[in-house]
């Protein structure tokens, strides 16, 4: 296909396109920014709901007893405190175990460990082996300088022998 047309009329049909093609993108365009604002009017009017029927809610609430809800959170406050206080308080017996075994001399031996956890407190019952009097006795004053054992009790079986001896103690916590 030949295009016999002059310049000048050829420069005027692709002046005449390019307005074409520009009048369709700005109708996009403004197509485009009608709609992203009638969008975001409706959200504007569906939130601004939203809060009304919040509000309302909340005065609705203050009218029937705003007083109880405070009181209900100040007694579900004083029951958490008390349950933090009795964690705060309690001793785990993974505490007690490290502690007994940090107290334990090199040539001492337990064979049994008892834990019986109480209301007040806790009592624990060892038993063991010790080679000499003098690691029985140095393994009872590292228990007794824990301040957290107290209330000792060692039977007096434990002091007949001075060497080889089975012994068994008590103690709370």
């Amino acid at each position: 296909m030949i295009n016999l047309l002059p310049p000048q009329h050829k420069e005027e049909l692709r002046g005449g396109e390019r307005f074409r093609l520009v009048l369709i993108l700005g109708i996009l365009l403004g197509v485009f920014l009608v709609c992203l604002a009638l969008a975001l009017l409706s959200i504007r009017v569906y939130v601004w709901g939203e809060i009304n029927a919040q509000q309302i809610l909340v005065e609705a609430q203050r009218q029937e007893g705003g007083e109880s809800d405070s009181a209900r959170i100040r007694e579900l406050n004083a029951d958490v405190a008390a349950i933090m206080d009795f964690y705060t308080e309690r001793v785990s017996f993974a505490d007690v175990v490290a502690r007994v075994e940090g107290a334990l001399p090199e040539n001492v031996y337990l064979t049994s460990l008892s834990y019986a956890a109480g209301s007040p407190k806790a009592k624990v019952s060892l038993k063991g082996f010790a080679p000499l009097t003098e690691d029985l006795v140095a393994f009872r004053a590292n228990l007794e300088r824990d301040p957290t054992f107290e209330n000792f009790s060692f039977p007096q079986s434990n002091w007949i022998r001075a060497a080889d001896i089975d012994f068994s103690f008590d103690f709370e916590l």
